[in-house]
């Protein structure tokens, strides 16, 4: 039992290491590809390979799956879209602690629905996130740039989608949704690509990019946090994942994508304890895996 306890512990650090380093891939891609270049063929890819683990599941519950996989596809598509654009005008490390205040998004958006009053843990994770945030945004006042801006958009589109999934699981099969999502979010992104683009011919290091982004980051790493989630709690599930922005961090820095500074660093801690605290403030029960 203790061995099964550190072996999904030990997935949902590697799926959080591969999830922060997309980042940099993302944002090294953007240099060569447009924003939907890259998130049309990361979910192509992952749509085969989920597809492939699926097909059974899907064929027998697509029906009534379609319309809830067809809506969560299309805010997906919207995170994804605002968060890439976003990543084009500002740095990995931002980028990644910003999105992640999508746990604390999500704790509201449940008190609002719910009609309950926030736990004092998701306040607190709240209040320390946000001083976070304007020690990362400070230039002389408190102001979001529009990268930083669109990355908080994104930050609501994914918390909409952890809370709409949350509604269409109780009719819905998991893995069939999983499917459709995919496959809506690739045909959306391969529509908006401007056609003088629709090219296949990149350096090998681009297509390992794409590769990674679809096939680990998006298909392999979303099938690890749901093996290890059948073996951790919902509180070390939140906990492990949270140190996603910090290995963006960590290797935006390391890269040179940007300096190693003390207010990224305490800003960065402070989100990150406030991401840990709202998860764990507001929800004990089994939440579906990340998707993205």
């Amino acid at each position: 039992m203790q061995k099964n306890f550190w072996q999904a512990n030990l997935l949902l650090l590697i799926t959080a290491l591969i999830w922060g380093s997309t980042f940099i891939i993302v944002k090294e891609s953007l240099k060569t590809l447009h924003p939907m270049q890259i998130i049309a063929y990361r979910f192509t890819l992952a749509f085969f390979f989920i597809f492939l683990l699926y097909h059974r599941a899907f064929f027998q519950n697509w029906r009534s799956s379609l319309l809830p996989g067809i809506g969560l596809g299309l805010i997906l598509a919207l995170g994804f879209t605002t968060q890439t654009i976003g990543l084009k005008l500002t740095s990995p490390s931002s980028s990644a602690l910003i999105t992640g205040l999508n746990a604390l998004i999500v704790a509201l958006l449940e008190s609002l629905i719910n009609k309950k009053k926030l736990s004092r843990s998701s306040l607190l994770g709240i209040l320390t996130a946000t001083i976070g945030l304007t020690f990362i945004t400070w230039s002389g006042k408190p102001r979001l740039e529009l990268g930083d801006l669109l990355t908080l958009v994104c930050a609501v589109f994914f918390a909409l989608h952890i809370v709409a999934t949350n509604k269409a699981l109780s009719n819905c099969d998991p893995r069939t949704l999983i499917v459709i999502q995919y496959a809506v979010v690739a045909l959306v992104c391969w529509c908006f690509v401007p056609t003088k683009l629709l090219s296949n011919n990149y350096e090998v290091k681009i297509w390992f990019s794409l590769l990674y982004l679809g096939l680990l980051a998006t298909g392999l790493a979303f099938l690890f946090q749901t093996l290890a989630q059948r073996r951790a709690s919902p509180i070390h599930t939140a906990i492990i994942l949270a140190t996603e922005p910090a290995f963006a961090s960590i290797l935006s820095i390391g890269f040179g994508y940007e300096p190693f500074t003390l207010k990224l660093i305490t800003g960065g801690v402070l989100m990150i304890v406030g991401m840990i605290l709202s998860s764990t403030g507001e929800s004990f029960k089994k939440l579906p895996g990340k998707i993205i």
